[in-house]
């Protein structure tokens, strides 16, 4: 699957997702677009997946019908989505184009 991370994920993720083509944001030159140009830049360059921690794209952006699915993870914490890794890749294989999936985390005890 071809990944997106946003400029407000954390970059350590990328490392993790081993099994996935993935990109950041900043890597491509794209940490200045927001929600809807960076939805549609990433559509444009077959992207099949955009993973952000940005709680309030949900709101703003209207996926239904468009070639990429989102994952929207409730914390950038590193140390929180590295504790939680198997249940952001079960998270990854479940998405389906033109949805928003929303994974809640808990911090590690």
């Amino acid at each position: 699957m071809k990944i997106l991370l946003d400029h407000n994920t954390p970059h350590g993720l990328r490392n993790a997702l081993t099994d996935h083509d993935v990109q950041t944001a900043e890597f491509l030159g794209w940490e200045t677009l927001r929600n809807g140009d960076l939805i549609r830049s990433a559509i444009q360059y077959g992207y099949d997946l955009l993973i952000t921690c940005d709680q309030s794209i949900q709101f703003q952006q209207n996926l239904l019908r468009q070639p990429i699915a989102l994952l929207t993870i409730t914390t950038n914490d590193w140390r929180t989505i590295r504790s939680n890794i198997s249940l952001v890749k079960n998270a990854i294989d479940m998405a389906q184009q033109g949805e928003n999936n929303i994974l809640r985390l808990r911090p590690p005890a």
